[in-house]
């Protein structure tokens, strides 16, 4: 499935710009300095919550993003989009973010329906609506955010059911797909974190070199958070109403529905699912967005069981004003791992964060922003590399992103 939406983004993005089609590109690549002194970075195979770590304690310069997104407009009711990203540092060079179809007709009345296919991300977020799954309010999205980045992509189909009336919207949307077993990995042997750097569709994920150790294995140690292992579809749904001039409100099920005791090729499946409860609301200049998931993730391989439960929780307050805006965040969040084998597990995490963003749009291709995010947790885990179980972690960012 993935290596034919590959081909698919091929096409759209090498062939259907020559033809009869309405073909527009869009991207953007950010420049950073980042002041982050603690080395534990989790894509190295540390148990630090946040995306950076330098070990001498100085700022260093990085690549933040370079993301390209084309969409074809086919027919009028057809849209095809294929986002990509250039990431010379982690996984492919070159990756596959999303590749999918969209048809959507003409509304009748209040009504409107519209159905896309291929691979994309899930309905949860409230922070990340623009392109490369980025958020307008900050560099790192919340630890829902950064976990659905990380883990979830709907490779499948999903359907939208729009009734737009006087005074308010109504929207349910459902969904089918398959290639996600593993997912739930992630969160029950690293736990959250936070993080604007999305999984791509063929990249592995890097497991922490703690687990690597409790499980007698050799490091780096590398799993994948995409493949279909029991051939039975993953579902969800998602209800949301917006009344006129408010924000809005928005309660999501999702189900992988993986069988928990299945395995494939060495990849075991994890049964995930989760509650999802998201308010918008807007005061006038100020936008307030709260978001909270609650959730379970078990594997049952042959003689053992694991059952993590995993919650989290945000509330970010927005302020625009003309070209600038100002974000706060406030996060938490926690997981409890529990075995069959009754031992107290070291995967077990509770934790705080905070986040303030500014931002400045000083062109319409340039937007520079400065944020600063701490972190503390608590987590076992720790301790099997030496390390103190609780942990402060903070880093603070200078961004200049370029639009094309």
């Amino acid at each position: 499935m993935r290596r034919f939406l590959a081909a698919a983004a091929l096409a759209l993005c090498c062939v259907l710009p020559t033809g009869a089609v309405d073909f527009q590109f869009h991207a953007l690549a950010d420049a950073r300095l980042v002041f982050a002194p603690n080395d534990d970075g989790y894509l190295d195979g540390g148990l630090g919550k946040l995306r950076y770590g330098e070990d001498d304690g100085h700022p260093r310069a990085h690549l933040g993003h370079a993301i390209g997104e084309g969409r074809a407009q086919i027919l009028p009711e057809l849209m095809a989009t294929a986002t990509t990203r250039l990431d010379p540092d982690y996984g492919p060079g070159l990756d596959l973010l999303e590749a999918y179809l969209r048809y959507r007709p003409a509304p009748t009345g209040a009504w409107r329906w519209s159905v896309k296919a291929g691979a994309f991300f899930p309905p949860v977020p409230l922070e990340n609506d623009e392109i490369g799954w980025t958020s307008h309010w900050t560099l790192t999205p919340s630890a829902i955010d950064s976990w659905v980045g990380a883990e979830l992509r709907v490779i499948g189909a999903e359907g939208t059911l729009e009734w737009d009336g006087a005074d308010s919207t109504v929207t349910l949307i459902g969904g089918l797909f398959g290639d996600n077993d593993p997912a739930g990995v992630m969160m029950a042997d690293r736990g959250w974190n936070f993080d604007d750097r999305v999984t791509g569709l063929f990249e592995k994920s890097r497991l922490p070199d703690a687990y690597a150790a409790l499980t007698h294995q050799p490091t780096p140690l590398y799993t994948s958070v995409y493949g279909e292992i029991d051939n039975q579809p993953g579902w969800y749904l998602d209800l949301r109403y917006e009344p006129q001039d408010w924000g809005g409100f928005e309660i999501m099920r999702y189900d992988n529905d993986a069988d928990a005791s299945r395995s494939r090729n060495g990849l075991f499946a994890w049964h995930t699912d989760f509650w999802n409860f998201g308010l918008r609301k807007q005061i006038d200049a100020l936008t307030l967005l709260a978001q909270a998931m609650t959730g379970k993730t078990t594997v049952e391989p042959p003689g053992f069981r694991s059952d993590t439960d995993f919650k989290s929780a945000y509330l970010l307050a927005g302020w625009q004003m003309e070209n600038w805006w100002f974000a706060a965040r406030a996060d938490v969040f926690q997981t409890r791992t529990g075995t069959s084998a009754g031992a107290v597990s070291p995967l077990s995490e509770d934790g705080s964060a905070g986040t303030v963003s500014v931002s400045w749009q000083a062109k319409e291709w340039l937007r520079l922003t400065g944020e600063l995010l701490q972190v503390d947790s608590r987590r076992g885990q720790r301790s099997l590399t030496g390390d103190a179980p609780r942990q402060s972690e903070t880093q603070f960012q200078l961004a200049g992103r370029f639009y094309l």
